[in-house]
């Protein structure tokens, strides 16, 4: 089989993966909501929320920094994966342990405490799999990350069934969701054993170059987390858990949505850094418009189309109680599309390695939606959270594209981005019109219609993909 044929049959493999992922997910996610109610899936975010601030910690930056090392040929593979290992089981072990000790401090439920206590295991098995996963974006074999994730959703699936079933409550379904992280490390170590030699290591020399190319990126990261989780953590402060609850909802089907992104960028990465360690400056450019038209195809008709099919979408998926989160998803979806695109910006900007200068701008961005979150919470609740999001996002879009434009003098050509927006003017129509029909023909028939006006409107770019498949052969021949 051709370099070419490997790479389209592990990306067609992952796409199929993802979305059976997805569908697990979803329903998954959907049992949840209907078992626990809006209060206690408002317990079950808060749980998570809390540990996401001491996710901020260990987090570190690793998994973007590993991807970068491993992709410069000068760097030993196996020796970056598994000092980078230890750095992370070491940083979760401390920090995570703390998590069960401070949340007695706070003005919590005893359920939430103890929630807090079961879910800090699952968070280190959780921030092991983010590192492990840069050997597989490396070597473009992310159809074996998407395989570890559907085995374990399923085996996450059967739990929650069963713990429904013998009504074991929330904590019940946190365990479930520890042992889900903890099936999805075991094989992908498994995986990775197969062709790289891995285990625990200290080597000074390798540590220091590690945590000397990721602190940056560490502390953008980190500062990114308090805006993207602060809300919810605020909100389970000063507001109710139902609503908690409530703007969790929408909130997860974000989550699932950004991580569909990040599996995308995270094939991109390594043609990226392998772009910028040869000065290829025209392949890097060529890269970028690529995945920026991408993510256009993809972010146009998901905000439009969720405009006219939130509530019956977030119903369907999380619960008649759940009906307000369908008003908040078509918000939350605006922030979703800045989260795509700048996101795309920031690895251009890693692999540039000019992450540094991205810092104040994240600083800054931090403290503004802190205060806008106490502000606009504690007046308008989930509203004031869902817009203050958007604005968070756009905030980090602008001068992310600011800061790439600095360093390439470069910006993706917006064509596509208008066909797109006349596309899904077009694929509005019947969905105004025939509001009624079921939301999942609404759904299915909007996509061919967006698709087909797309198609008409020449946005469809086949040597976007030649590119892709040709900038992926080049880097697995190195």
């Amino acid at each position: 089989m051709s370099e070419v044929k490997k790479i389209a049959t592990n990306t067609f493999v992952q796409i199929l993966g993802k979305a059976v992922t997805i569908a697990i997910a979803l329903f998954g996610f959907g049992l949840m909501t209907r078992y626990l109610g809006a209060d206690g899936f408002g317990y079950y975010t808060t749980i998570y929320a809390f540990l996401a601030i001491f996710g901020i910690l260990i987090d570190l930056g690793l998994q973007m920094t590993t991807t970068k090392l491993i992709s410069d040929p000068a760097n030993n593979e196996g020796q970056i994966i598994s000092n980078a290992l230890t750095i992370r089981l070491v940083a979760s072990i401390i920090f995570l342990g703390l998590a069960p000790i401070i949340v007695l401090f706070f003005p919590y439920p005893k359920l939430i405490k103890i929630g807090v206590a079961a879910a800090a295991i699952g968070f280190v098995f959780a921030s092991l799999t983010a590192t492990l996963t840069s050997l597989f974006q490396k070597n473009l074999i992310m159809h074996r990350v998407v395989t570890a994730e559907v085995v374990a959703r399923i085996f996450f699936l059967v739990l929650l069934i069963v713990t429904i079933y013998l009504n074991l409550g929330l904590i019940g379904v946190v365990a479930a969701t520890v042992l889900d992280s903890f099936l999805t490390i075991a094989i992908l170590i498994y995986f990775a054993s197969r062709s790289v030699k891995i285990n625990l290591s200290f080597n000074p020399t390798v540590w220091r170059k590690i945590l000397g190319t990721t602190w940056p990126i560490a502390l953008t990261i980190a500062l990114n987390l308090i805006y993207f989780k602060g809300d919810i953590f605020l909100m389970s402060l000063i507001r109710t858990q139902t609503e908690v609850g409530i703007y969790g909802a929408p909130y997860k089907v974000l989550e699932i949505l950004i991580n569909v992104a990040y599996l995308f960028l995270g094939l991109i990465l390594p043609l990226l850094a392998a772009a910028v360690a040869t000065q290829n400056w025209p392949r890097l450019k060529t890269v970028t418009q690529a995945a920026f038209n991408f993510l256009i195809i993809i972010i146009v008709p998901l905000i439009v189309g969720g405009y006219f099919v939130g509530e019956p979408l977030m119903v369907a998926i999380a619960g008649p109680e759940f009906v307000i989160a369908g008003d908040l998803i078509k918000i939350l979806l605006l922030a979703t599309g800045a989260i795509f695109i700048a996101s795309l910006f920031g690895y251009v900007i890693v692999a540039l390695d000019k992450q540094k200068q991205m810092i104040k701008f994240y600083a800054i961005n931090a403290v503004l939606s802190i205060a806008g979150y106490i502000i606009f919470i504690s007046k308008y609740g989930y509203w004031g959270a869902a817009w203050m999001t958007v604005f968070t996002e756009l905030f980090i879009l602008v001068t992310a594209s600011y800061v790439m434009y600095k360093n390439i003098k470069f910006l993706p050509e917006i064509k596509l981005l208008l066909k797109s927006i006349a596309a899904a003017a077009v694929m509005a129509i019947p969905l105004y019109f025939f509001p009624t029909i079921h939301f999942a023909i609404l759904i299915v028939g909007g996509g061919l219609v967006y698709f087909t006006a797309l198609y008409a409107f020449k946005g469809f770019d086949k040597q976007t993909i030649l590119e892709i498949a040709k900038s992926s052969d080049e880097v697995i021949d190195n």
